[in-house]
């Protein structure tokens, strides 16, 4: 395995966009330093043909190809690893794949997790982890990491903390990872802690790349061209939109991209029947869920979207407006800590709001990962979030969608994707208190909900794989690595 040292010794490297010339096989390979790195982030508000326009000319002026450049490195690497788990498989043992999961609302490989149960290859665990770790001295954090870690215990997976009773971190190779899948690539914007460093493309074992999330904005490079993502073993991509982006537009060719469907939603074909929602709201009752973003003061667009601070207030007083209607509180998980950092809300202030809300007897706290039962037996969602977006729109029901008053009505859409857009124009936009009155009573007492065929339409035109995505990445890992 000399030659896999060889690369291994590439990266011990930390920031690989270095210039580098490397010899293998004798054939020479030059990693040019690409100056386009260090403002990719700066070009979010580009629109997505600027950026699609943008992608090709990098690999035009580069004379850019997968094989013959930088992007080779890591797809050699990744080859060497998957011959080694090929070895491991054919020597009868099977492959521990971890799910590092650094929430449970971002639990988005339910359905891959269950379909490797099953496989005679695969030995799955969850290990959950948190981006906020260097800030577990703060309680408030520590306890609600601990909250989500006892929900993950208390299910039927096989679950782990990444650190132990006292705060500390478990390395992650105590855990023996033959393959590693990751939900999110931000680890190392979030956490300095050196253990994050170069997690998506490592020596040891190779990665795959589950977005936690429909992709939502037009934040172009952060998904598309995002080295993190880009230099994994395998991206399971949700849509033939995505994959096209990948494959046709991105600087790097969507060279490991999948197009697999979404897994999170595998769960919307089982018998509605079997649907289980918590005790308290399952009286008969509507349900209208209420799922504030964590953006309330982001100015970086697209994601400019959070409007828990203006409308807290009025959406826990139709809790005593409406008694008949059971309310779920459904926030993004970040929001706390964004509200406390901006010093909106403290901590203590938001476990109050949460206290207040589930003191009414119709109204409820939800902060689980799995939550597409709860959608598919709601009545309507009110939401300002990303994902959601895409996640709530194969139940069938209506969406008001809250856009903030600051924000240009002209312009709002330019901020999504382009499979976002479709489902939003099926949704009803609010832009103020009035608007949310109107078509809450609309839709909750009126029964009207003229854009329902609408959503039909859409639906079957984006979403592929309904209730196999998680099984169809399965066999493919499977045919892969048996060959």
């Amino acid at each position: 395995m000399k030659f896999k040292n060889f690369i291994q010794g590439i990266f011990s490297v930390k920031n690989v966009y270095i210039h580098k010339q490397i010899t293998i096989l004798g054939i020479k390979f030059k990693f040019k330093n690409k100056k386009y790195v260090k403002s990719k982030y700066r070009t979010i508000n580009l629109s997505i043909n600027e950026n699609r326009k943008r992608g090709i000319k990098v690999r035009t002026n580069q004379s850019y190809s997968p094989e013959i450049t930088g992007q080779l490195s890591y797809h050699v690497l990744n080859k060497l690893k998957e011959q080694d788990l090929k070895t491991k498989i054919q020597k009868g043992k099977k492959l521990r794949v971890i799910f590092l999961l650094d929430s449970i609302s971002k639990f988005s490989f339910n359905s891959v997790y269950l379909a490797m149960k099953n496989s005679s290859i695969f030995e799955p665990i969850i290990v959950l982890c948190s981006i906020y770790e260097k800030q577990f001295y703060d309680n408030h954090i520590w306890n609600k990491f601990q909250k989500e870690f006892e929900i993950l215990k208390n299910s039927d997976y096989e679950a782990y903390s990444l650190y132990d009773e006292n705060r500390n971190y478990i390395p992650l190779d105590d855990f023996k990872p033959d393959i590693l899948f990751i939900t999110a690539p931000y680890f190392e914007y979030y956490n300095s802690a050196m253990h994050f460093s170069n997690i998506y493309l490592n020596v040891k074992y190779p990665v795959c790349y589950i977005n936690y999330g429909w992709i939502i904005s037009n934040n172009y490079d952060y998904y598309y061209n995002n080295r993190r993502i880009n230099s994994c073993w395998k991206n399971f991509v949700f849509s033939r939109t995505d994959y096209t982006e990948y494959t046709q537009y991105s600087q790097d060719c969507g060279i490991n991209a999948v197009l697999s469907g979404y897994p999170k939603l595998d769960v919307y074909e089982k018998p509605i029947e079997e649907c289980k929602i918590p005790q308290k709201i399952d009286n008969g009752n509507p349900i209208v869920i209420y799922a504030p973003h964590w953006s309330v003061v982001s100015a970086n667009l697209p994601s400019d979207l959070g409007t828990f601070d203006l409308y807290y207030k009025y959406f826990l007083n139709l809790l005593d407006r409406y008694p008949n209607i059971n309310f779920v509180f459904k926030p993004h998980p970040s929001l706390p800590t964004v509200l406390n950092a901006n010093g909106i809300m403290s901590h203590k202030e938001f476990e109050n709001y949460i206290n207040k809300w589930e003191s009414h007897p119709n109204g409820y706290y939800e902060m689980g990962g799995e939550y597409i039962d709860l959608f598919r037996k709601s009545s309507l969602l009110i939401q300002d979030s990303e994902s959601f977006i895409a996640e709530y729109l194969p139940s069938g029901n209506p969406c008001m969608y809250l856009i903030k008053p600051s924000r240009e009505q002209e312009t709002y859409m330019d901020g999504f994707s382009l499979s976002a857009r479709k489902i939003l124009n099926t949704y009803y936009l609010c832009y103020n208190q009035e608007e949310i009155e109107k078509y809450f009573n609309m839709i909750m007492f009126d029964k009207n909900d003229p854009m329902k065929e609408e959503r039909q339409k859409v639906k079957d035109e984006i979403f592929i794989n309904i209730g196999s995505a998680g099984q169809k990445i399965v066999d493919y890992l499977e045919e892969l690595l048996k060959d």
